[in-house]
């Protein structure tokens, strides 16, 4: 007797939709899933660095140290203190102690570390030619204390390592590179970040010096040197050009004079000078 299998019009392991848009749905659905889960991750690095104690960033800022080589700077750290006077005394920024590092790195360029650690590449001092232009550029890096950009750029930054991990496991060339980068520390903030440090850092150089004259001559000749503005649109900071037309506006919102700028110290100049030779400080 010959066995003819029936054919069942309803089977619930047969299915009728095309195997390339299951596997679409599928590949769509892990995206959306892993959109919201570094969105997720994303809030909660934000609030954790929000409520991250003092002590904890200091024990991130010695880690960090050791990967920016630098020499503290008695002239930096005066014109830092004097910055730290100007601000009102409910500021949570007086609960760091802040230091900060001369680094022989010719990149124009400073950095905001964990726990009240700053370090100032040379390649950046030596295009400072005034007292307004550095306190702008420290002030700066204090905004980013401020709003605690350093520890929400970390944090994020672990959302994306686990997001890797999760997608493609944890030995990756992915998640090796995110992981390097964040091991790094190098703050790479977004462009609404830097923005906001750069209208706090106006907002206290006013308060130091009286007026707002010199905030933008950096960014003047960084601009003039910078070209197309096409290549920021992806990069963390503003264009210079972007910067000074934002700072602008915020001067004359804010009604702020702007006076002539108060030419460098004797030490400062001579910091410059060696920096501009590339010779060690």
């Amino acid at each position: 007797m010959k066995f003819t299998p029936k054919h069942l019009d309803e089977n619930v392991n047969v299915s009728r939709t095309h195997p390339l848009a299951e596997l679409a749905w599928m590949l769509g659905g892990l995206v959306l899933l892993t959109g919201i889960l570094f969105f997720a991750l994303g809030v909660s690095a934000d609030w954790a660095a929000s409520k991250a104690p003092i002590s904890f960033e200091n024990w991130l800022g010695e880690t960090a140290l050791v990967q920016f080589p630098g020499e503290e700077n008695s002239a930096l750290n005066e014109r830092l203190q004097a910055l730290l006077e100007s601000l009102p005394s409910d500021s949570p920024l007086h609960q760091y102690r802040f230091r900060v590092f001369l680094s022989e790195v010719e990149e124009i360029n400073a950095v905001a570390l964990p726990g009240g650690n700053i370090v100032v590449f040379a390649g950046l001092l030596a295009q400072v030619n005034s007292e307004n232009e550095l306190g702008m550029i420290l002030a700066h890096e204090l905004g980013h204390f401020a709003h605690r950009d350093h520890l929400r750029s970390l944090g994020r930054g672990l959302g994306l390592a686990l997001a890797s991990a999760l997608l493609l496991g944890e030995n990756n060339a992915a998640s090796d590179l995110i992981s390097n980068t964040l091991l790094s520390f190098r703050a790479r903030y977004s462009q609404g970040q830097e923005s906001a440090a750069d209208a706090f850092g106006l907002q206290l150089l006013n308060a130091r010096y009286g007026h707002a004259g010199g905030s933008t001559d950096f960014f003047a000749r960084l601009a003039n040197e910078a070209g197309s503005r096409i290549p920021y649109l992806l990069g963390s900071h503003p264009h210079p050009g972007a910067r000074i037309e934002n700072l602008n506006r915020l001067i004359a919102g804010r009604g702020y004079a702007i006076e002539e700028p108060q030419a460098l110290g004797e030490e400062l100049k001579a910091l410059v000078k060696i920096s501009a030779n590339g010779t060690a400080p």
